[in-house]
């Protein structure tokens, strides 16, 4: 009697052995998950990596100082405008003021914002799209967008990790480039996080963007998602009121824009606010460097239905100092010409501050012949239109 009581409780200690031994097997090889406290894979290697942190790694975004960008111009100075380019398009005006083939009709259309994106790789293009998906979220400034294994498969690759940070880095510059509308982030308190996890299978990878510990990634003088819907509300105010008056074809729209960004806007040249960066320094503080001014041109055109992308790159102004610097480039009749608000917005030294047309239309809608001879795109993210 007492040997067959033995025997039963052996047979069901072997029977639990076997049946332990199996569910930490499956759980091992991801067939199923136990609870972590039941788990084996909680006693195995598994780390967490941070991908971004460190001032050599941060993310790259064009770093405009503001002293030395703006073209500072004496007052009446002689300033040639007799430009040859052969697709500068004031001679195409002057000869032809019919110009546009498009309805001279304002559009609420918002233009397809996508040149940059297209240009990104599969990587970066799933990143840039799943970043602008979660945008209504993100406007919290501490949501954390998870990719989880998507990038499992690149990152078992020898160069899987740089790849990916490449990636990283140019879909955050496509982004903000191709929607300044984005103007309440700041995309260096963002980070990509990688955790490795290692079992008995091997290693895996989980992405994540989100912030550092308990900060947040929005911009200076915005704390809270209402903080950003108030300032959007703004914006959009300021918006309805300049397509309001706007009137013509496609080129005295642009000239509007043009022309109401350089009435308005006070070149920021001491630097004084992050947000001169961005539309709200520009359309809402009236204060803006180089990256404002295009990114509100940008913006205004985009709600009007007129194709235009902020450029980004290097400029000699007219105290032969080279600088980084950033202007636009649109599309009329299906032909690329350059604009840049900025200098056409000079600081005018002496006199009665009176801005000429010759400096206020220096830069505006000017073919490659001209423009490129004083402006160069950097070439980060490539550019592959014809000007």
């Amino acid at each position: 009697m007492k040997d067959n009581i033995i025997s039963f409780f052996l047979t069901i200690l072997i029977f639990i052995v076997i049946a332990c031994t199996i569910l930490l097997s499956m759980d091992l090889y991801g067939v199923i998950n136990l609870p972590d406290k039941f788990s084996l894979k909680t006693y195995l290697p598994n780390s967490i990596e941070v991908v971004g942190r460190g001032e050599d790694e941060k993310i790259y975004y064009p770093d405009y100082e503001a002293t030395g960008i703006q073209d500072i111009l004496e007052k009446d100075a002689s300033v040639s405008n007799d430009y040859s380019g052969s697709d500068d398009l004031s001679s195409i005006i002057n000869s032809n003021n019919n110009t546009n083939s498009n309805s001279s009709t304002l559009s609420n259309n918002v233009t397809d914002n996508s040149y940059y994106y297209n240009q990104l790789d599969t990587y970066g293009k799933t990143i840039y799209s799943t970043l602008y998906s979660n945008l209504d979220n993100i406007k919290s400034g501490d949501y954390t967008v998870d990719f989880g294994m998507t990038f499992n498969e690149l990152l078992q690759s020898d160069n899987g990790e740089k790849v990916l940070a490449d990636a990283f880095q140019l879909s955050i510059n496509a982004l903000l480039l191709d929607h300044p509308e984005i103007f309440y982030l700041d995309v260096t308190k963002m980070y990509m996080y990688t955790e490795t996890t290692t079992t008995i299978k091997g290693t895996t990878y989980k992405i994540s963007i989100g912030p550092e510990g308990d900060s947040k990634y929005l911009a200076y003088g915005f704390n809270s998602k209402s903080d950003v819907v108030i300032a959007e509300d703004k914006l959009n105010t300021i918006l309805y009121l300049i397509k309001s008056n706007l009137s013509g074809d496609v080129y005295n729209q642009i000239k509007q824009v043009h022309n109401y960004l350089i009435d308005n806007i006070n070149y920021d040249s001491e630097n004084t606010s992050e947000l001169s960066h961005g539309i709200y320094g520009a359309l809402v503080n009236d204060l803006a460097v180089c990256d404002g001014y295009s990114k509100a041109f940008k913006y205004i055109l985009d709600n009007i239905g007129i194709s235009c992308i902020e450029v980004c790159g290097v400029a000699e102004n007219s105290s032969g100092t080279r600088e980084s610097h950033a202007w636009n480039d649109v599309v009329i009749n299906g032909k690329w010409y350059a604009v840049d608000v900025t200098w056409d917005d000079p600081i005018i030294i002496g006199g009665n501050g009176r801005l000429t047309d010759t400096l206020r239309y220096n830069y505006f809608l000017k073919g490659s012949d001209t423009f490129y001879s004083s402006h160069t795109e950097d070439g980060y993210i490539v550019s592959n239109r014809t000007i």
